[in-house]
């Protein structure tokens, strides 16, 4: 059994909740492949890289995620509570798009999923990132409990549509991963509470240039179905 759970923290208006389903879909099935229970029927995790934090209790892995789009994906945890990972993704959102052209049958319409693609909005924006955690209960229950997911520019000018975007997020996940802690407040608090996008904002202008534009928007909300 799965359980969602959402930040309730911020709440702003729903963007197009039902063509997020489909990219939320390919995600909770990559997760369920790999977090889900029965170890011997888990997908392989190809883990690219393994980081630990300064005090060695906290470690962040960067894994390779077989989906449409997918640029980066990172998972951390404690080593007192491995059960409870935060999760990170990165995604392109052009190449999502390109997926979808592909894989639509030849004379048929666009997708409702495929068409919020179609940049009607004046601002451009390149990425997709999702921040979300997974526990790991001792029963037959993974609980999913979203942070949040925003759409962003994290490629500007730059030639490469992801060098950028998938430096920002290493910078971004190596700064949280080495968090100093506070007596008193748990590791998951910190997290929680930590500023994702303002860090985006930051390691963007370093990365893209001091004048560059993220134009950062919300688009995850809500609860969305359990049910494939």
């Amino acid at each position: 059994m799965e359980v969602y759970g959402q930040n309730t923290k911020s709440q702003v208006r729903p963007v197009k909740q039902d063509n997020l389903l489909t990219w939320f879909r390919w995600l909770r099935r990559w997760v369920r492949q790999i977090f889900g229970r029965g170890r011997t029927q888990q997908k392989p995790l190809r883990v690219i890289e393994r980081t630990y934090s300064y005090d060695e209790l906290t470690t962040l892995v960067f894994v390779d995620r077989d989906a449409p789009g997918a640029v980066g994906t990172w998972y951390m945890f404690r080593r007192d509570n491995p059960r409870v990972n935060l999760l990170i993704t990165l995604d392109n959102l052009a190449a999502i798009r390109l997926a979808l052209r592909k894989n639509r049958p030849k004379g048929s319409e666009m997708s409702a999923f495929e068409r919020s693609f179609v940049h009607q909005d004046p601002v451009f924006r390149t990425h997709r990132f999702s921040i979300q955690w997974i526990i790991k209960l001792r029963s037959s229950r993974t609980v999913f409990n979203l942070i949040g997911t925003w759409d962003a520019d994290l490629q500007g000018d730059s030639f490469d549509p992801n060098a950028q975007a998938i430096t920002i997020f290493r910078l971004i996940g190596r700064e949280a991963l080495n968090l100093q802690p506070i007596p008193g407040v748990q590791w998951r608090a910190r997290m929680a509470n930590f500023p994702w996008t303002e860090s985006v904002e930051s390691y963007a202008k370093a990365m893209l240039g001091k004048y560059h534009k993220c134009h950062i928007k919300k688009v995850l909300t809500t609860l969305l179905p359990a049910g494939e």
